[in-house]
């Protein structure tokens, strides 16, 4: 295989992370590999915001469980015993937001493709990643103050709303990727 296929083939969503910081030099080349992303009719709607405070991490992952929490009362019983959080303890979290263009462009899928980049990217550093859509819940909570606070917190500018994120840290335990089911392709 090659490098490529490897890092697509070990990919998993980690949901075990150690403490240890992932360096500066990983998230950049992370980010890099993000906004290196094909995106449609080449706008590169997004922006990335890189969060290593643990204390804006938990508020993220508690104003989005506020939210779902009202919607879903077995919210909690999601997550390993005293581990509330939907990042899993991750000491970076990568917020991607998107801006509308109204131009017959998915600024949704554009995101998609930066953050599969990213964690493509983070495999091939020996690192573990969770997309996290949950996350977009705290910036959707009509009822609360939280979405507004974050988008200051995090510096989103206006006319941008948070669209995914992505979890990034050192593997704790390590789980087997998923097999791809090859049954849904179809060759004509």
């Amino acid at each position: 295989m090659n490098a490529v296929l490897d890092a697509i083939a070990a990919r998993y969503s980690c949901r075990s992370f150690t403490a240890e910081p992932v360096s500066r030099a990983d998230l950049e080349t992370i980010t890099r590999a993000g906004v290196s992303a094909p995106s449609s009719r080449g706008h590169a709607p997004w922006r990335l915001v890189v969060v290593t405070d643990a204390g804006l991490i938990q508020d993220i992952s508690d104003s989005a469980l506020r939210l779902l929490a009202r919607h879903e009362a077995g919210v909690p019983d999601r997550f390993p015993t005293g581990q509330l959080t939907l990042f899993y303890n991750a000491p970076a979290v990568i917020i991607v937001a998107v801006r509308h263009t109204w131009d017959y462009t998915s600024e949704q899928l554009d995101a998609g493709l930066l953050v599969e980049n990213m964690t493509l990217a983070a495999t091939s550093l020996g690192l573990g990643s969770l997309i996290c859509g949950f996350a977009t819940q705290a910036f959707r909570d009509l009822k609360s103050t939280d979405p507004a606070r974050l988008c200051q917190l995090l510096r989103i500018p206006d006319g941008y709303e948070m669209a995914v994120s992505m979890a990034v840290g050192h593997v704790g335990t390590p789980r087997a990727p998923h097999l791809p089911d090859t049954s849904v392709v179809t060759y004509i």
